[in-house]
């Protein structure tokens, strides 16, 4: 468009093609922007900084059941309901069961597994299905098989 094509398709005179050519909105107030961004990442900086256990692995004051805590972990029903039938088997989820040299929720052959809490014990048991069978319900697979896992 010419510029007098421009000029007449304004029709107040605040909207000139002049006026709206020097506007430059990212020159516009940038004090107090800079004020609210520092603001704004202050305090992400600082709730980051003060959460309780924030990107902790403690799993030792964890306020859940093991079947709770199971569940959540594997985040799939399908794989809970593999792994309610595996404890509920080896030892109906109770944390002090013992069978020769098996211990705990997830009867493992580790004497930690005595004095672990029943969250540790099923953590120990998730992360031994991981390592040995990849899931939960591969390991019930073989555990009908074999009758153990």
């Amino acid at each position: 468009m010419r510029n007098a094509d421009l000029t007449s398709t304004y029709t107040n005179g605040f909207d000139t093609p002049d006026n709206l050519s020097s506007q430059n909105a990212s020159s516009v107030q940038l004090a107090p922007l800079k004020r609210i961004a520092r603001g704004v990442l202050l305090g992400l900086g600082l709730s980051l900084c003060f959460m309780a256990n924030a990107g902790s692995s403690d799993i030792t004051n964890i306020k859940m059941t093991p079947k709770q805590y199971a569940y959540y972990s594997l985040n799939d029903i399908k794989q809970y309901k593999c792994l309610a039938f595996l404890y509920g088997k080896e030892s109906a989820w109770n944390p002090s069961a013992v069978n020769g040299s098996h211990a705990g929720i997830p009867q493992g052959r580790s004497k930690w597994l005595l004095t672990a809490t029943p969250i540790q014990q099923v953590e120990w048991g998730l992360r031994y299905i991981k390592h040995r069978y990849d899931t939960p319900c591969k390991a019930k697979d073989h555990w009908l098989k074999y009758n153990w896992h």
